[in-house]
């Protein structure tokens, strides 16, 4: 068992290197030279950086995603980080186009390589901090196009009619352009033709400008930054807090008001009880049913048990006075 497990270990770690070495092992999408790339960089700092607002503007609203991307950036750097002025890369620019050699070696760059991109960074020396310029660049179709166009142009038997009618011989341009063969010879000068154009196989596509921070800066940023999230979230907490506090008044504030009365009527005093008039005596209560159905009961009662008993059939009362004593 435990040679089983040495075994998986060690096969996950040769896996591991090898991916690793694959990762290492990535080629461009194109091929470049690394003065000529680094160049292209400033280039295209340099063709930005000086702009007026109002072609910065322009460049902003109907400009391309690079130009866009560019004038952005190098905005931010000047307005945001306070950069102050860019390093001027005029003289670097101007000797290139007057001895026509550049050294990279007089900037500080990197170079970093993608399955579909390569970025190329350069450092410039801003008058308050260094700024990073990255550009990155994507292959160029039209690129391959043109140069097929150009490959056709100067194909072995064109190339013998043009050296023919400018009064050239093959030999020496195969000597002064160190080719072995014509059909080398015509790649040669198919790429010359994309050189003078300017048209090279790759294209940039994006521009970063990002200022340069130290790490006391960065610690110093973070720290604010952390302060100022967590006093936003206590400052929105305790006015949650208010806001529930005020839910106990909430009954009171939505419930129905009593109707108040228009005029307060003063209460009515209880009127005294109207006296009945006793009946006078002699009068005839015969008409007062009740009490003639109580005494005519109250007689049957009393004579139903002696020998004179009346029928109750028969029995009927003609007159009921009151009698004073």
């Amino acid at each position: 068992m435990k040679i089983k497990k040495i075994l998986i270990v060690i096969s996950m770690l040769a896996v591991m290197f090898s991916l690793s070495g694959c990762s290492d092992d990535e080629k461009a999408p194109f091929e470049y030279d690394d003065s000529q790339i680094v160049l292209d960089t400033i280039t295209c700092f340099d063709n930005y950086v000086g702009v007026s607002e109002e072609y910065a503007e322009y460049y902003i609203e109907n400009g391309t995603d690079f130009e866009k991307s560019a004038v952005k950036g190098i905005r931010q750097a000047v307005e945001n980080d306070k950069v102050g002025a860019f390093q001027d890369y005029s003289l670097i620019l101007s000797n290139q186009q007057t001895t026509g050699m550049f050294s990279p070696e007089s900037v500080d760059y990197e170079i970093e390589e993608s399955e579909d991109a390569v970025l190329v960074t350069v450092l410039n020396r801003a008058e308050e901090r260094d700024v990073k310029i990255t550009v990155k660049y994507v292959i160029n179709p039209d690129y391959f196009i043109q140069l097929d166009k150009a490959t056709q142009y100067y194909s072995p038997a064109n190339l013998m009619s043009i050296t023919e009618a400018y009064g050239l011989s093959i030999d020496d341009m195969l000597q002064q352009y160190d080719c072995d063969s014509i059909e080398q010879l015509g790649k040669v000068l198919a790429a010359e033709e994309m050189n003078y154009q300017n048209i090279k196989p790759y294209t940039a596509e994006e521009m970063v400008v990002s200022a340069v921070y130290s790490n006391k800066e960065l610690m110093a940023s973070a720290g604010r930054n952390t302060l100022i999230g967590m006093g936003t979230v206590f400052v929105v907490l305790i006015f949650i807090s208010f806001i529930i506090s005020l839910f106990k008044f909430l009954p009171a504030l939505f419930a129905p008001k009593p109707k108040l009365p228009e005029h307060k009527e003063e209460p009515k005093k209880a009127s005294a009880p109207v006296p009945v008039a006793a009946p006078a005596q002699g009068e005839n209560l015969v008409n007062d049913e009740e009490l003639v159905a109580v005494i005519t009961a109250a007689i049957y009662a009393a004579s139903a048990g002696g020998a004179n008993a009346v029928s109750k059939d028969k029995l009927v009362v003609r007159s009921i006075k009151r009698v004073r004593k």
